[in-house]
């Protein structure tokens, strides 16, 4: 179960490099299956957040809880190679940030 867990955060790891000025270009490298997650943070949309988590029960966890806090984890997945909460700070994506905060 163990290395389950631990192949599923491999698979979490995700890098978006995207320009601060321009949320329209985004490059995607890695498991694109999770690039949903940050390109709600590059869009500050909390629905987009909240489905992609609905999206991966039953692969990252049970429960939309535990799916989000397995993912904002500090070795969960990552945006611009930190995880999630930093990069929705640094992007200042105020809602999602709040959002994230609040589910930690």
């Amino acid at each position: 179960m163990k290395k389950l867990i631990a192949l599923s955060m491999a698979l979490c790891a995700l890098n978006a490099s995207a320009k601060l000025g321009s949320p329209d270009k985004v490059k995607y490298a890695g498991d694109l299956s999770y690039a949903n997650f940050c390109e709600a943070v590059v869009k500050d949309d909390v629905k987009m957040l909240k489905q992609s988590v609905r999206n991966k029960v039953g692969v990252v966890a049970g429960s939309n809880q535990s799916v989000l806090k397995k993912l904002t984890a500090a070795n969960g997945m990552s945006c611009n190679g930190v995880d999630l909460v930093s990069f929705s700070e640094q992007r200042n994506a105020s809602k999602v940030f709040n959002y994230l905060s609040n589910a930690k």
